[in-house]
């Protein structure tokens, strides 16, 4: 790497924007965590759809459903607000809002108790909606603050400091999990849903004061309401799209791999304490453990993204993918389950950061949020159809092993579609 770019790269990551950017990373990592991955899921399946009461894996079923059912709904909202947020050069005020009401819905997670479904998936769907629609618009801003040299870089540390706050908060509920799911510790394990609010409000303010829509961009005045408007504009991508072929082909790539992120996000801690027989304490130390390298590799990944190009990128680590799925579902050793996870937690970062550079190459300049969008739907779409897939058949063969195997159709399929996918203005960089 050139002492000159490496320079300028250094001086790019530490641009305040780009610093409070990051910031948001490690904020909204702390809702996908403890809500969607680790804590709450497991408090879900375990207490609130308690076997006991319920049937056996009928918590796997209603969590696949309450995910389902939010990602239709912010599949159908997240064009509308990219649409609205670009004619009105407004991304910072979506951000600011869609957070702000996650975290109040995600803190009345709090009062759940056993037995409470109904409640619980109205919550959650209701949280994961807000969530999902301001990744959106905390994605749309990478173009804005990063150059085609330097957006894998940009990408990396995002994820990079994401993973710090995975771990951050994880170090932060510990000493409330250390006693489990025994009845005397549900409410320290309620608790981790208020520290997770906290900490999620707290890193996510540096990006509502400082990140700013691009000043060159012009307000369209509209003589119709926001929502009709945003439509409007979304009928009218979606005839514009067809003139991106390869941005349409990423997008059905990405939606297929996608499939098999959703559930592993959803699923692996519900996987490791059913399947595995890991307590609450291992499955947090496990990803902990799983943070750690992670924070490492996604800078290297984004520096490998810019040197190597971000579809390479993508097809090395879904390989990996589907060699850590079929050594998971072959072998019930823990010793291969951790390896596999220390390997899967890089090879999603990775995924995702070349993902997302990807997606600066493929999409018109000054329609970020209305594309990213689109990128935010198929990864959403996914959300719907992986992880129902996978509750149903669990629920149905009351195996999770079987359940797990969906994962491999969607990476090899996902990974067949990104080879017809042309990168025209993409090259080598000399870094």
């Amino acid at each position: 790497m050139k002492k000159g770019t490496f320079r300028d790269i250094i001086r790019t990551l530490f641009r305040p924007p780009v610093v409070s950017w990051a910031l948001y990373d490690l904020a909204n990592t702390s809702f996908a965590v403890v809500i969607i991955t680790v804590i709450f899921p497991v408090y879900f399946t375990s207490i609130i759809a308690s076997p006991e009461i319920y049937s056996r894996n009928f918590g796997d079923l209603m969590w696949g459903v309450a995910s389902g059912v939010s990602m239709i709904i912010s599949s159908f909202l997240a064009p509308v607000f990219g649409a609205i947020a670009d004619t009105l050069r407004s991304k910072n005020k979506f951000l600011t809002i869609l957070t702000l009401a996650c975290i109040l819905f995600s803190s009345l997670l709090y009062f759940l108790k056993e037995g409470m479904v109904a409640q619980a998936v109205i919550l959650f769907i209701i949280s994961n909606i807000f969530y999902q629609n301001s990744m959106m618009f905390y994605n749309s801003f990478l173009p804005q603050l990063s150059s085609k040299k330097n957006t894998g870089f940009v990408s990396g540390f995002g994820f990079s400091v994401g993973y710090l706050g995975g771990l951050l908060i994880l170090i932060l509920i510990y000493p409330f999990v250390r006693g489990g799911l025994e009845p005397s510790n549900l409410q320290n394990i309620r608790i981790t849903f208020i520290i997770t609010c906290i900490f999620f409000l707290v890193f996510s303010l540096p990006s509502f004061i400082l990140l700013k829509d691009s000043p060159a961009a012009k307000i369209i005045k509209i003589n119709t309401s926001y929502i009709s408007y945003g439509f409007k504009k979304l009928a009218n991508t979606l005839r514009n799209i067809k003139k991106h072929k390869n941005l349409t082909r990423f997008l059905i790539s990405y939606f297929l791999f996608s499939n098999a992120f959703s559930i592993l996000a959803l699923y692996v801690a519900i996987y490791a304490k059913n399947t595995l027989n890991f307590g609450l304490l291992e499955i947090t130390l496990l990803f902990m453990l799983g943070h750690i390298p992670t924070i490492i590799s996604s800078i290297f990944f984004g520096w490998l993204t810019d040197k190597i190009g971000p579809k390479l990128t993508i097809t090395i680590t879904l390989v990996i993918w589907v060699i850590i799925i079929i050594l998971v579902t072959a072998f019930n050793i823990r010793v291969v389950f951790y390896i596999c996870w220390i390997l899967a937690s890089i090879s999603t970062g990775s995924t995702l950061i070349a993902s997302r550079s990807l997606m600066t190459f493929l999409i018109p300049r000054d329609s970020e949020a209305e594309f990213f969008g689109f990128y935010a739907i198929s990864g959403k779409i996914s959300s719907i159809i992986g992880p129902v897939a996978f509750g149903v058949i669990s629920f149905i063969t009351k195996n999770q092993r079987i359940a797990l195997l969906s994962t491999l159709f969607f990476l090899i399929s996902g990974l067949i579609v990104l080879q017809l996918v042309k990168v025209t203005s993409y090259r080598l960089k000399d870094f």
